[in-house]
């Protein structure tokens, strides 16, 4: 086994740590909103609220999901150098944000927007 081989094998083994890394970091966000949403006195507000945080969680998680196979693919092609560059990195962070973009409904997006600023 060459360096090479064996760093796209540590990757391999470290994006799926890192995505899960993230994934808890989504949900201890989510939660925050949460207690921040169940502070809303007025309930058609708060369940709008609470419903948009759990659309934001569940497609950001979709969202390291698919980043996370294309980065595994992206190091299978990368294997000649063993390396994933930084612009591949801020391609894949990205890809990750535009697919949380693309894949909120528009009502959860501006409720979002609304209470917490742009996103």
């Amino acid at each position: 086994m060459t360096w090479n081989q064996f760093w796209v094998e540590m990757l391999n083994a470290l994006i799926p740590l890192l995505a899960l890394a993230v994934t808890i970091a989504i949900g201890m966000l989510a939660e925050w909103l949460r207690r921040k949403a169940g502070q809303v006195q007025q309930e058609v507000i708060r369940e709008s609220f609470l419903a948009a945080i759990f659309e934001l969680e569940r497609v950001a998680n979709d969202a390291i999901s698919a980043t996370n196979q294309i980065l595994v693919e992206k190091l299978k092609e990368a294997a000649a150098d063993g390396k994933l560059t930084k612009e591949e990195a801020e391609a894949a962070m990205r890809m990750a944000v535009e697919y949380l973009q693309t894949h909120l409904t528009p009502g959860a997006l501006q409720i979002l927007q609304a209470a917490y600023g742009p996103i």
